[in-house]
């Protein structure tokens, strides 16, 4: 027998093995389908991967769905860019002006340019007002995505927060305080403001006051009870407005009421250059809806904000947690006759030739290597090519 590396040596029981092990990982890290590039489906909110492999520093930028980053770009180097809003998929787009660097979109053809996608240096795979590099093995810190201009920012760039600002939900950086001035609203349970000069972190924190108190003591001096001032005052105007008779209409009343709604909750801070908003749970019911903050959505282009956006999602893989083999089966058995003898026949042919090649290792005494099955399935990959063409 020939001398090997014990190393190399696989049995079929280890290739077995190793097959389910890389199919658990890949269910994992890639769950859903991936069988139909999102282009059809327009501009949308999507996760976006970027090829550094077919658009390097000198060519424009791209984006790529979910499912073209597999099927197209699946052994190129990408950069996850993760859900951008209102973007359509680029893959393959380069090959109209017959750039052969670009590769061609496998589920899509005749794509048109998308003029209405917007790029940022985060499909070079840069991040943050630092425009630093992301290496994921490298960082070791948190980013927060900004909820208006989707970049991410390092924690460390923007300042250390304090306990009462931790749990916040979305964040907002300063770049796109200066472009939209009217979401910088007034402190409160739901908003919390950091403040900066030039390119310094967040140096000084505006948040909600805590609310003023009040103690009341009962006629015998023995029960106290602490109330927050502005609910016993609100209590008291209930009261006052039960003892009113049923058809009376407290027009002072009313007219204080709209003139609240109407007020606007914008703020300014004139003595300090960065604003940085932290927005909790539920911050959306809170923004600012009068006459001018409505117009300032639509002339801005943000309403996006006013509601819940919606994330496109990879329609659910009916396979997952089945073997290869067992989901190459049922879908044999789901095909039309024609079909699955072709099938059969394919794999009978291609189990016929696994067996004739390691029958030449049997003869010869030589142990099969990974190597071995590497280059035996390379051949004919390009065979097939070959075929083809």
């Amino acid at each position: 027998m020939t001398e090997q590396n014990t190393d190399e040596i696989l049995t079929a029981v280890d290739i077995v093995d190793q097959q389910r092990q890389l199919e658990q990982e890949a269910q994992q890290v890639l769950p859903g389908k991936f069988e139909k590039c999102t282009y059809d489906q327009g501009y949308i909110r999507q996760a976006l991967y970027s090829c550094k492999t077919c658009y390097p520093e000198e060519k424009d930028l791209a984006g790529f769905c979910y499912s073209c980053s597999i099927a197209c770009h699946a052994d190129h180097e990408l950069f996850e860019l993760f859900p951008k809003r209102c973007f359509r998929c680029d893959c393959g787009i380069g090959r109209d002006n017959n750039d052969n660097d670009v590769s061609r979109c496998t589920l899509h053809d005749n794509k048109e340019s998308n003029v209405n996608n917007k790029y940022n240096h985060n499909f070079r795979g840069r991040y943050c007002r630092c425009d630093k590099d992301y290496d994921p093995d490298q960082e070791d810190g948190t980013m927060y995505q900004c909820v208006v201009c989707e970049d991410w920012f390092h924690d460390r760039c923007i300042g250390e927060l304090p306990a009462d600002v931790e749990d916040f939900e979305s964040y907002v950086c300063r770049g796109c305080t200066k472009q939209h001035p009217f979401l910088i609203q007034k402190p409160d349970n739901w908003i919390s403001i950091g403040l900066s000069k030039n390119e310094e972190k967040i140096h000084r924190w505006v948040t909600a006051p805590a609310p003023p108190t009040t103690t009341i003591t009962s006629s015998s001096g023995s029960d106290t009870a602490t109330v927050v001032s502005g609910q016993k005052r609100k209590l008291d105007q209930v009261e006052k407005d039960e003892k009113k008779d049923d058809g009376e209409i407290n027009s002072d009343s009313s007219g204080k009421k709209q003139q609240l709604e109407q007020q606007c909750g914008r703020v300014t801070y004139d003595n300090e250059e960065n604003v940085e908003l932290f927005l909790k749970e539920g911050w959306r019911s809170h923004l600012c809806q009068c006459k001018e903050c409505a117009h300032a959505y639509k002339d801005h282009k943000i309403e996006y904000l006013l509601s819940e956006e919606e994330t496109f999602e990879p329609e659910e893989d009916e396979d997952a947690g089945k073997s290869l083999v067992d989901a190459g089966m049922e879908h044999i058995m789901r095909m039309d006759r024609v079909q699955a003898m072709e099938s059969i026949m394919a794999y009978k042919a291609l189990s016929s030739q696994i067996k004739d090649f390691l029958q030449t290792f049997k003869d010869s005494g030589e142990v099969v290597t990974e190597s071995h099955i590497r280059q035996f399935f390379a051949e004919k990959r390009l065979e097939l090519a070959t075929k083809k063409q």
